[in-house]
């Protein structure tokens, strides 16, 4: 995207508003499986690539995940640049990784503040 990226404090509050939707699907996709008595199951283990930088977006970022009904952050490499994720609806692991990856790029344009020169950090385009 081309333009000025919002303050922080929108980008951050804009945030919370997606994760809170992807909570709230998150928990009626769950109740759904336990409620209809019929489970619709389809757990995997995935591993993904990182691009948070440090220790603090890596632990925010695991902690959504977890905090996210049906999903489980794992494992973490020792050097931080891999994560093992448990879903419990993930019968399309593409599909789910790529959801993670969602998540974590909403989570580092919240977070991280524009270099020098107006470009996001990571090769993130602005915006």
């Amino acid at each position: 995207m081309t333009g000025a990226r919002a303050p922080r404090p929108v980008r951050l509050a804009l945030f919370v508003v997606v994760y809170g939707w992807r909570y709230l699907k998150a928990n009626v996709q769950v109740a759904a499986t336990i409620l209809t008595g019929r489970p619709r199951l389809a757990p995997a283990l995935v591993e993904v690539r990182l691009r948070c930088r440090t220790d603090a977006e890596v632990a925010a970022y695991m902690g959504l995940i977890t905090l996210t009904p049906g999903t489980m952050a794992v494992s973490l490499s020792p050097d931080s640049t891999r994560l093992i994720v448990h879903g419990m609806h993930a019968s399309d692991t593409t599909a789910f990784r790529a959801d993670l990856a969602r998540l974590e790029a909403e989570l580092l344009d919240a977070v991280r503040r524009l270099e020098r020169g107006g470009t996001a950090p990571n090769g993130m385009e602005e915006g």
